[in-house]
């Protein structure tokens, strides 16, 4: 398994900025977006939450975090810039939605 896979991810130490994560309570899609810091002593961490569009502080002992891949694109997660020449990022990216187990 490589540090992109989608996977259920069990604390704060397993994750980087940049990082993209889905959040889910009881199977419900919550917050989606890249981890922008996290404070692993005490389970918490922030996003840019891409449903909302504003900054999200996230519980992991509150939620089931899904760690998502990065889009095919780019050098990276989220390493890319919006727009490269005459070609149109990737939105699907962001549709789809992977389940929390």
């Amino acid at each position: 398994m490589t540090r992109y896979d989608r996977r259920i991810v069990g604390s704060c130490r397993e994750l980087a900025s940049g990082d993209g994560i889905e959040a889910f309570y009881q199977g419900t899609l919550m917050h989606r977006g890249p981890v922008t810091n996290t404070n692993p002593d005490y389970g918490l961490f922030w996003i840019l939450d891409t449903l909302t569009g504003s900054a999200c502080l996230i519980d992991m002992f509150e939620l089931d975090i899904v760690r998502i891949p990065p889009p095919a694109v780019g050098s990276g997660p989220f390493l890319r810039s919006h727009r490269s020449g005459n070609v149109e990022p990737a939105t699907s990216y962001w549709r789809e939605v992977s389940t929390p187990g």
